[in-house]
């Protein structure tokens, strides 16, 4: 734009020996009236609005495509937008996984995916993802940041286009909790299907809490992986049943983890559900208990 009007500058010089007239009203000063265009502004998503398309981590900013939560099918809810500030909207390029700049992003949209929702969204049936512009939409001046709520039809984290908002799920009669589970495994200590159920109703698993794991490097390692899931959630079953310490003694509970994804664990997000569950000799199949084991202890549950 500097060289543009350079350029006129030195036109308006050449043109003055050659006597040409000015006409009347006309001042000759080509620099003193002539507006500049206002700067070019990369569209900002709005909160509180659902797309129809699936979950993308990035995204150049077809915001026209946004439909009404309520009334219309779609995949994903926008909980809320930030703004990338300071060095990190600095950089030539959106924020790599992994780093600093994504982690305080995605921990802002924990928070807000919280207040949203109405209490810890990963006891909800959502997962919650964070959406940045593409490397087009950032060079054209994009800093804005997504929260995503991607509603789950079930605990299993089975996708499916649905209407209604996910805000206040988990306020009042909180139909987005998860709550019961019936668990099927394959005699082997591995879970093969896992369907909701009330827990006024037969079921054999039931969730028990949120364990998050300490900040760190990914466990690489399948086997300490497992290993820190099983230890979390053994504590954590352990004060749902109603003791003091981590450790669960029952004759008829065990417990089951279920998370650690990497990505996640990468934004900052190292949680597990837990699940006391009801078995039925080495296995949970065929057990079947009615009600809560919130606060048993080491007493039996009320079967089915």
């Amino acid at each position: 734009m500097r060289r543009w009007w350079a350029l006129v500058a030195m036109a308006a010089v050449a043109l003055a020996p050659g006597g040409c007239a000015r006409p009347a009203g006309v001042d000759g000063d080509l620099t003193n009236g002539w507006p500049a265009f206002a700067r070019a502004q990369t569209p900002i998503p709005d909160a509180g609005v659902c797309y129809p398309r699936e979950y993308d981590p990035t995204w150049y900013g077809d915001f026209d495509s946004a439909v009404d939560c309520k009334s219309e099918t779609h995949q994903t809810e926008t909980v809320f937008v930030g703004a990338l500030t300071g060095a990190d909207a600095d950089r030539t390029a959106p924020p790599l996984a992994g780093s600093a700049a994504r982690k305080a992003a995605y921990t802002r949209c924990q928070q807000a995916a919280n207040d949203y929702l109405g209490g810890d969204w990963q006891s909800a049936k959502v997962d919650l993802g964070l959406v940045l512009p593409d490397d087009k939409a950032w060079t054209g001046g994009a800093r804005w940041y997504r929260c995503d709520a991607i509603h789950f039809q079930d605990s299993d984290y089975n996708t499916v286009a649905t209407s209604g908002s996910v805000k206040d799920g988990l306020r009042g009669s909180r139909p987005l909790a998860v709550t019961c589970l019936t668990v099927t495994d394959d005699g082997k200590n591995a879970v093969t299907k896992t369907d909701d159920a009330d827990c006024d109703k037969p079921h054999n698993g039931e969730f028990a809490g949120i364990y998050q794991a300490a900040d760190g490097a990914w466990p690489a390692d399948e086997n300490a992986r497992r290993k820190l899931a099983n230890n979390g959630c053994e504590a954590i079953v352990a004060h749902f049943l109603g003791y003091s310490g981590d450790q669960a003694i029952s004759n008829y509970l065990g417990w089951m983890a279920q998370g650690f994804n990497e990505d996640q664990w990468n934004l900052g997000d190292r949680s597990e559900r837990c699940f006391a569950l009801a078995f039925n000799g080495k296995s949970v199949n065929g057990a079947r208990i009615i009600g809560s084991v919130k606060g048993l202890r080491g007493g039996a549950p009320r079967k089915a």
